[in-house]
């Protein structure tokens, strides 16, 4: 099994998972708008003088698009080039790297390794909840 941490340079062909409820509607929207993400956060950096050299940082934003697809329990993204660092705009936009599941290859789907991943992060979060809803219990009695 292959497992890819940030960005590969080589131009590659790359997908994500990201398990659905590790985002806030707001980063999801971010997500599913990147380019105009991007120009918000270039232009804004801007204007405070470009101290975090975003333009750099996020270079072949406009041009090496990420198809997004949302399902009911992760946000799916693709390319067939991935000279664009998404690892760093989600990481930008303060997504939770352990929510993110990186794979080397351009398909129309997530790949089963990915699969798997949402269903491990699915238990996690059950397992957490199940946890919170005792916790609440036994200090109500």
């Amino acid at each position: 099994m292959k497992i890819r941490n940030g960005f590969v340079s080589n131009s590659s062909s790359s997908s994500f998972v990201i398990f659905r409820e590790c985002l806030s509607e707001k980063q999801l929207n971010k997500i599913l708008h990147v380019e105009k993400t991007i120009e918000k956060l270039i232009k804004k950096d801007e204007e405070n003088g470009g101290t975090k050299n975003l333009i750099d940082k996020f270079s072949y934003y406009d041009q090496d698009p990420w198809r997004v697809v949302v399902y009911d329990d992760f946000v799916f993204g693709e390319t067939s080039m991935d000279n664009f660092d998404m690892s760093a705009f989600l990481k930008q936009i303060k997504v939770d790297s352990d929510c993110i599941n990186w794979d080397d290859g351009y398909n129309d789907h997530p790949y089963q390794n990915q699969l798997d991943f949402i269903k491990e992060m699915k238990q996690v979060y059950r397992k957490k909840k199940l946890e919170k809803i005792n916790k609440n219990t036994d200090n109500d009695n």
